[in-house]
């Protein structure tokens, strides 16, 4: 017989989730104060000592989760032409509305079960993995460009701006993870890349490395301008060359936009990377999901031939596109920015 002591358990715990949710964000946003107001002498040379990095991960996790938690709104509202502000959140099956303590990040959907507790319809675990991503990419960011400066108090406790300025780069380049998350679940699913996501971001990312690089050296104005004209016209000359070789354009300018937006963030000198790596897993992707499709007979969720991807935005296929498969070439070029990302566009020179 099963022990029933865990299902007893859940509405406690769904009770006790407000009250986190109220307790972390306030902490976080205290951090540095709590910081500065320690003792003199708990650390090196009497500032303040260090902040345990276990914590500072958590708070890391939390804020990047409630990003990425928004970013489940851009991917369900953007493609069906809805506001990201109103109206509230509901259920999409009984139009119930969520009370904001049933859409906290991760912990609301696990003290839920996956359903709506209204009708109990299933939610799409899309929405944790989402938020999943957006932790990680908290805490990967902030050891990156956070706890080099918190781990030492000396450095930022008589200059406080310091550690403002890190985490002003957290939350310019977390802006950036949620957008590459938005954008492939809205490419894979939808077929295109809206505007009103892409172009956002990069108003973000331009003015973000404006106005950060005075306190942040390793951020390039110069380098945001030109990376994102030069991922501009990268996608457009091979949409020009698509045109004069098959008749049609090889991809589309939702991408065009996208590689403005990755080369704002990261610079011109990763395009060259995000353009190989995207090009390569999206062929070894494609060539998978064909096999797959060849092998069971089955259709497969990620190619689509190109006279179906014609009726689906109505228009008219091309002479001769019979036979070929379209792919959305979106989430690659997210990947590979991710991947530039995580390792940095040095190591991937130092290694080309």
């Amino acid at each position: 017989m099963c022990d029933a002591r865990p299902a007893r358990a859940l509405p406690a715990l769904a009770r006790a989730l407000p009250a986190l949710a109220r307790a972390l964000p306030a902490l976080a946003l205290a951090l540095p104060a709590l910081a500065l107001a320690a003792p003199d002498g708990e650390g090196a040379g009497g500032a303040p000592p260090p902040l345990s990095p276990a914590l500072a991960a958590l708070f890391a996790a939390v804020w990047g989760a409630s990003l990425a938690s928004f970013g489940n709104v851009l991917i369900h509202r953007l493609p069906l032409g809805m506001s990201v502000v109103a109206p509230r959140s509901s259920c999409p099956r009984c139009g119930r509305l969520i009370p904001w303590r049933e859409n906290l990040p991760i912990l609301s959907y696990l003290a839920l079960r996956g359903r709506c507790a209204g009708c109990r319809a299933p939610i799409s675990p899309r929405y944790a993995l989402v938020e999943l991503a957006g932790a990680a990419w908290g805490v990967a960011l902030g050891a990156r460009w956070v706890w080099p400066v918190l781990s030492e108090p000396a450095l930022w406790a008589p200059e406080p701006w310091r550690l403002w300025a890190a985490a002003g780069v957290w939350a310019w380049q977390m802006s950036f993870a949620v957008a590459l998350i938005a954008v492939t679940f809205i490419d894979l699913e939808h077929l295109f890349i809206p505007d009103e996501l892409s172009l956002p971001a990069l108003l973000i990312g331009v003015w973000g490395a404006f106005t950060l690089a005075e306190w942040e050296p390793a951020l390039s104005p110069l380098g945001s301008l030109a990376g994102a004209a030069l991922g501009y016209a990268l996608v457009v000359t091979l949409r020009v060359i698509g045109e004069l070789l098959y008749g049609r354009e090889a991809m589309g300018l939702g991408d065009a936009k996208l590689l403005a937006v990755i080369g704002a963030f990261l610079g011109w000198e990763a395009l060259p990377f995000v353009l190989l790596l995207g090009a390569l897993q999206g062929l070894l992707a494609a060539g998978a999901a064909l096999l797959y499709t060849r092998l069971t007979g089955r259709p497969n969720a990620l190619t689509l031939p190109e006279e179906e991807l014609d009726a689906y935005f109505g228009e008219e296929s091309p002479e001769g596109a019979r036979g070929r498969v379209a792919l959305p070439f979106g989430p690659f070029l997210c990947l590979a920015a991710f991947e530039v990302l995580a390792v940095g566009e040095e190591v991937m020179w130092s290694l080309g």
